[in-house]
């Protein structure tokens, strides 16, 4: 399938000061379209305004939070979470999310990537990882690790959904306002929200037009090594509300962000669910 594919700026960001000459390196690399991602600071912003001035790349997606919230300044896309017990905190990751939407219909960006956080349960994910890597898939301590991370989600999952879908609901008519589709990124780790199985039943919530899904194929690869879900039919069961791709490969038994070839995700039997109008 011949498609135009995008870069993200996670791949050179922090080797630059200048976010013109960051933006400059990926259009002489032959792309067209860019997602900024999740690790530009404000520094690179002059830049990225001038390139779009330009027309040096089309941006088709930003990564929340675009760029980095003041105060930090390595990517750090979970410094404030939706699913965080304090208010305050979630005040800041909805005006942030709000800043984000702003700059995406500044540079005429039309989707951007949102992380909507985490249950605040005990973190098994490396203990199961650890098992799999050493050859423990399935013995009695795997599975009971699993099923008790399993268990701890779901004990907090209406606490945690209550708390994100209140934050999504603040900024959903802004994203609608501006044109701008917002999706929903599957996470690597169980401790994260929602699991995989929950999906459906969020989006449901929303329209379609604003709030759709958002498949990173090496996260659902961790995922599916761990046997938590199905990676497949995961995606072609979503497909129909899938508004982007992070594409990368998966090398057992952890490590994603692999060049493409160098793991094991046949990328030939998810092409054909794509949605025509998807720039991976």
């Amino acid at each position: 399938m011949k498609r135009p594919l995008a870069i993200s700026t996670c791949w050179n960001s922090s080797r630059h000061n200048d976010g013109l000459e960051m933006v400059e390196e990926l259009a002489q690399l032959g792309f067209e379209y860019v997602e900024l991602g999740h690790g530009i600071r404000f520094s690179l912003w002059p830049g990225i305004l001038k390139a779009h001035e330009k027309g040096v790349v089309r941006f088709c997606s930003l990564h929340n939070f675009c760029p980095l919230p003041m105060g930090f300044t390595r990517p750090n896309p979970n410094c404030y979470e939706f699913s965080d017990y304090r208010s305050n905190v979630r005040k800041r990751a909805v005006r942030c999310t709000k800043e984000t939407i702003q700059h995406a219909a500044e540079l005429g960006a039309d989707r951007i990537v949102l992380h909507l956080g985490s249950t605040g349960q005990p973190p098994r994910s490396e203990q199961l990882e650890t098992d799999l890597a050493h050859g423990r898939f399935g013995s009695r301590s795997f599975v009971q690790t699993k099923l008790r991370a399993i268990q701890e989600h779901e004990a907090r999952y209406e606490r945690t959904w209550n708390r994100v879908k209140a934050c999504l609901d603040e900024f959903i008519p802004l994203a609608r306002k501006h044109k701008i589709r917002l999706g929903c990124e599957c996470r690597e780790e169980i401790e994260e929200f929602p699991i995989e199985g929950a999906f459906p039943k969020i989006l449901d919530q929303f329209p379609s037009d604003v709030v759709g899904y958002w498949h990173d194929f090496g996260h659902a690869a961790r995922k599916a090594a761990l046997g938590f879900v199905n990676h497949e039919q995961h995606f072609q069961k979503l497909a129909n509300r899938l508004i982007g791709c992070h594409v990368h490969d998966f090398k057992y038994p952890n490590r994603d962000h692999r060049a493409l070839g160098r793991g094991i995700i046949n990328f030939e039997n998810f092409w054909p669910y794509l949605p025509k109008d998807l720039i991976p």
